[in-house]
């Protein structure tokens, strides 16, 4: 994806309480409140990336202990997945919204774009198969390496906003709550906020670049005053993050269905602690899961439960703003923004999730020599694609192929190869137990044998949800999400 650009003063105006040394509230161009809007369609694995990343001067934030699970995956040996690629869709996962982030004037993800491959051979035949991934081994046994040139609309309103209208101005205020720009929620929100006399308030341009952008996403992760922190460099040292997390109460009574399944967890009886979980691939596909979902969809999921910084406030923005004022790149049938119906990307869903995620549907592409332009045509020697048939010269249909299935025709049941077993720690960490002494295993932990205490509990969308909502707000992801189920089991009685 595009870079961000450089500075530029004339995308912001900030009021500030100089008593206070504070943020009250801002004016913004479309182009800056796009830029924010667009941190959540990242995906939770990207962010993590770009985070450690571009370190800043100060501190880089850490969200809970999901990037423990990022590191994990960094170190895990490409023989825990299916293949190499696998563990290349956890650590750099598609933004579902890519596309549309490619129009913005500030853009964070530095993503590569998508790019398409076929295979020399088969391109040639009638067993035409297409891949989003280069050196895929392509059912005739080549690899699938010859870039495809992509026909793309052409976009006959660059300068018109990508979430929001682009020719308006819009109130932004220290938490990152955005409104309309009028005076009736000037009035309303400054009154709220305790001011009676605008005039009292001093006026500041800052600049606004890769740099702003930046330290923006990662002090919304963690803080309640994201552009105080930012434009008037006011964080404080060893500030702890703003965040928390309401687990959920399993409903009563509740069926094992086919969207639960089991877990072997091993609790310390003198902390009252969950110590480590044994997960087979499917809870452990099921954790790699979150790396590939977009923050607008992970605070959309967890509905009000999750305080994440500022963040949350974004997104109740984009739930609260008219449909008028979303930018002309909306949903085909709908007037609504893309961002309030995130979709984890085509080929990055997990079958056995257990959360309500879907994933966007594989974009049906056709293939030929040539393409159409302006009435004329275009001639491509390696050949053109497009999901508009009536672009491309003697178009035939191709169809995506998932590196993740045997031979990319099957359904792709997740990432990790079958059959598998890997400790999944309080904070989570993961071990592959297939590869490791479990006696080595066990004295790492420093625990006597005696104070350990094994449980099974069962999964269902409610232990899903507290789990995701733990693995963003605390270090003990396990104990904070599960360690109730233990309580519950040991207070009803035996027979």
């Amino acid at each position: 994806m595009a870079s961000v650009q450089g500075p530029s003063s004339s995308h912001l105006r900030l009021f500030v309480d100089k008593k206070t040394n504070k943020v009250v509230v801002g004016e913004a161009s479309a182009d800056f409140i796009d830029a924010l809007l667009s941190f959540l369609t990242l995906p939770l694995g990207t962010i993590i990336r770009l985070l450690s990343n571009k370190p800043t001067h100060r501190s880089s934030a850490e969200v809970g202990c999901i990037n423990n699970l990022y590191q994990s995956v960094q170190n895990f040996d490409t023989e825990v997945f299916w293949n190499g690629i696998c563990k290349t869709m956890l650590l750099c996962p598609r933004n579902p919204c890519e596309k549309l982030c490619q129009k913005l004037r500030f853009n964070v993800d530095d993503t590569e774009p998508t790019k398409y491959f076929m295979c020399g051979s088969c391109r040639q035949g009638s067993d035409e198969w297409l891949s989003a991934f280069s050196g895929v081994s392509c059912s005739c046994g080549k690899l699938m390496d010859q870039e495809m040139k992509v026909v793309e609309e052409e976009d006959d309103n660059p300068k018109g906003g990508v979430f929001v209208r682009g020719e308006s101005m819009y109130l932004i205020f220290d938490d990152l709550t955005v409104l309309q720009n009028s005076a009736c929620n000037t009035i309303h929100q400054l009154v709220q906020l305790g001011y009676s006399d605008v005039t009292k308030l001093t006026e500041m341009s800052p600049k606004v670049g890769s740099k702003q952008i930046m330290d923006l996403l990662r002090r919304a992760l963690v803080s309640t005053s994201t552009l105080t922190d930012v434009f008037l460099n006011r964080e404080a040292a060893g500030s702890q993050p703003v965040s928390s997390f309401t687990p959920r109460l399993a409903s009563q009574n509740v069926k094992k269905t086919q969207s639960s399944f089991n877990l072997k967890i091993t609790v310390s009886k003198s902390k009252n602690k969950i110590l480590f979980a044994e997960a087979e691939e499917d809870f452990a596909d099921f954790l790699f899961s979150f790396l590939t979902m977009p923050l607008g969809s992970t605070l959309k999921l967890l509905d009000g439960n999750v305080n994440l910084g500022s963040m949350h406030n974004l997104y109740k923005s984009v739930k609260g703003m008219n449909p008028s004022w979303f930018g002309r790149y909306r949903s085909p049938h709908s007037p609504f923004s893309p961002l309030l119906d995130l979709k984890v990307a085509s080929q990055y869903g997990c079958k056995k999730q257990r959360l309500d995620v879907h994933e966007e549907e594989s974009p049906c592409y056709y293939y030929g020599t040539g393409f159409y332009r302006n009435n004329a045509i275009y001639a491509s020697h390696n050949g053109v694609i497009s999901n508009d048939w009536e672009k491309i010269r003697n178009a035939s249909k191709v169809e995506l192929f998932d590196p993740r299935s045997a031979d990319g025709r099957k359904e792709a049941v997740g990432y990790v190869r079958r059959p598998a077993l890997l400790a999944v720690m309080d904070d989570l960490q993961l071990t592959p137990l297939t590869s490791t002494s479990s006696i080595s295993f066990l004295q790492k932990l420093k625990v006597p044998l005696n104070d350990l205490e094994e449980h099974k509990v069962t999964i269902h969308k409610t232990e899903a949800l507290n789990l995701l909502g733990a693995s963003l707000t605390s270090k003990a992801a396990l104990t904070n999400g599960l360690f109730y189920l233990v309580k519950k089991q040991k207070e009803e009685p035996t027979i």
